[in-house]
């Protein structure tokens, strides 16, 4: 494989490389802020799911 850097190639730095590739994909933005919103929309219903999975966790043990 030839020397790169005879070509004037250089690598990218972590910051020119978020530039180049958009930064963070609105995707996982979106993704993220979905399970938050659906989380906090129905708070009591997590909370008893949470609450009856520790128990069947001490259950199991």
């Amino acid at each position: 494989m030839k020397n790169l850097e005879s070509f004037g190639v250089q690598s990218l730095s972590t910051e020119h490389s978020k530039e180049i590739n958009g930064g963070y994909s609105w995707l996982w933005q979106a993704a993220v802020a979905t399970f938050a919103y659906n989380v906090v929309a129905d708070w009591d219903a997590n909370v008893e799911a949470f609450k009856e999975g520790m128990e069947a966790a001490k259950a199991a043990r």
